[in-house]
């Protein structure tokens, strides 16, 4: 368990505190509209393909209906439906209403998913629901491939209970130090897709994992997430972006989440891209549970609550470990940078400096 002083317990409580005051000012103190609007089946559901503020479009029995959320429900529809959701709607006049929502397998969101039953129907930032497997696309080029982005989006998979694999597009552009990168994450079991839309390279390979699921693309900008789209679906009408000259980042061309159906049982949401992703919700003594290269290592550390971060290289097995090569230097490194994110701090190169330095301590012995 992490220990908290006394400031951060002040700060915690306030912030529940003022959570559950929005909470029930949008549902009630006895959250009885809550407890109504979420069901645990429906014969005849319809699946949300696209949010906008105050609507969505639903996908019911082939047909594409704009509906709004009924009005006891009291918010705004992108709070509380997201693509992927399936909802039971029916018609009231000239109107379509969503009238219920079905409880949800997954969540995904961008910041820490918080366990409470109405936080579970909105009031976070929330991306898509009921996600079989996520797709984590990145680039050989334009934009470069960065680790640090594939591990942030793997700890908040993993935290949202969703299987990941990863995609490399633009494959033909690969380096030596991209497949150097690719190898780590195969080592730890993770499935590396390699596809090119411009070459039509893996993506039958590509499908054949998407088949009979529910799966979303996630990644930064430009990467080619809506052109991977488009391959999948043989469709070229969906928006692809370009990578800018001068910054060499993806302009934002998907907008907002959207579902597509390319099979039967199959179906693809298309994310916005994003430059940033912030895992400062997550506490800091969780956050090596999401590297799982630790495991053997962590246990046998000197203090049962070490962070692998400011502490003695000698009491802490996961730093030796990382200094006789046996856990991955770069993840590591991924690891400090999320550490220091999280503790306001700055230092995390002198901890890997330090950790270099007893390895050449050993080999001069």
């Amino acid at each position: 368990m992490p220990h908290y002083n006394a400031y951060d317990s002040f700060k915690t409580k306030k912030s529940m505190e003022k959570k559950q005051r929005a909470k029930e000012r949008a549902f009630g103190k006895k959250n009885e509209t809550v407890d109504d609007f979420i069901i645990n089946s429906c014969d005849d559901y319809g699946v949300v393909i696209e949010v906008r503020y105050d609507d969505a479009y639903i996908l019911y029995k082939d047909e594409v209906r704009l509906a709004k959320l009924r009005k006891d429900v009291n918010l705004v529809c992108n709070q509380v439906v997201f693509p992927g959701d399936k909802v039971d709607i029916k018609q009231v006049g000239d109107a379509c209403i969503i009238d219920h929502l079905l409880k949800r397998t997954s969540i995904l969101s961008r910041t820490k998913k918080d366990s409470t039953r109405l936080n579970d129907i909105g009031l976070s930032k929330n991306i898509a629901a009921n996600i079989d497997l996520a797709v984590i696309v990145v680039a050989a080029k334009e934009p470069p491939l960065h680790p640090k982005f594939i591990d942030r989006y793997l700890m908040i998979l993993q935290n949202s209970n969703i299987p990941a694999i990863i995609c490399l597009n633009k494959c033909d552009l690969k380096t030596e130090e991209d497949e150097k990168i690719l190898s780590t994450y195969r080592d730890l079991g993770i499935t590396v897709i390699e596809t090119s839309t411009y070459n039509n390279i893996g993506i039958d390979q590509l499908k054949a994992q998407l088949l009979n699921k529910q799966a979303i693309f996630v990644g930064n900008s430009g990467v080619g997430k809506s052109s991977l789209t488009n391959a999948i679906m043989d469709d070229d009408e969906i928006k692809t972006s370009h990578v800018s000259e001068k910054s060499k980042r993806g302009r934002h061309t998907t907008t907002t989440s959207k579902y597509y159906v390319w099979e039967d049982h199959s179906s693809i949401i298309d994310t916005p891209g994003i430059r940033s992703l912030d895992v400062s919700s997550f506490s800091p003594i969780e956050i090596q549970d999401y590297f799982p290269e630790f495991e053997g290592w962590k246990e046998k550390c000197k203090y049962s609550d070490c962070l692998h971060f400011h502490e003695p290289y000698d009491s802490c097995i996961v730093k030796q470990g990382v200094a006789s090569g046996l856990i991955n230097k770069d993840r590591y490194e991924s690891y400090l940078r999320i550490m220091g994110g999280v503790l306001n701090e700055k230092d995390y190169s002198k901890i890997l400096q330090g950790v270099d330095s007893e390895d050449n301590t050993k080999k001069t012995k």
